[in-house]
């Protein structure tokens, strides 16, 4: 994971406290926002390898953000993070071209496995 330039989106800021140092520690340049809005902001004006993203947020979804990278010149791997409650269909899936989804709470070692998975896929 080394290297990679990461931006975290979670309308939880402990989410993004804790993924910030996840991220860190393992090399990697991390960025990280509470809302979808500044998400785009930040989209606009930098390059990212991965997006990780929650999915239900204020005005701004987790949806809304995937359907961005569609219009950037280089678009991030996208994974999404989803409460228990929170169903996301194939089809959604699709459109959103979406390499993973883990449901909260997130086991780190398989949030790894599955990052590590997206970021090495072509």
């Amino acid at each position: 994971m080394n290297k990679k330039k990461i931006l975290v989106i979670d309308d939880e800021n402990e989410i993004c406290i804790i993924l910030e140092k996840f991220f860190s520690k393992r090399g990697c340049d991390v960025r990280s926002t509470y809302s979808g809005t500044e998400a785009i902001v930040l989209l606009k004006n930098e390059e990212f390898d991965l997006v990780l993203t929650d999915y239900v947020m204020p005005k701004v979804s987790g949806y809304d953000v995937a359907m961005f990278l569609d219009t950037l010149e280089k678009r991030p791997k996208i994974g999404i993070l989803t409460g228990t409650s929170e169903l996301i269909g194939t089809k959604e899936r699709e459109e959103m071209k979406v390499s993973f989804v883990m449901r909260k709470p997130f086991d780190f070692s398989e949030l790894e496995r599955h990052i590590n998975g997206a970021l090495n896929a072509g």
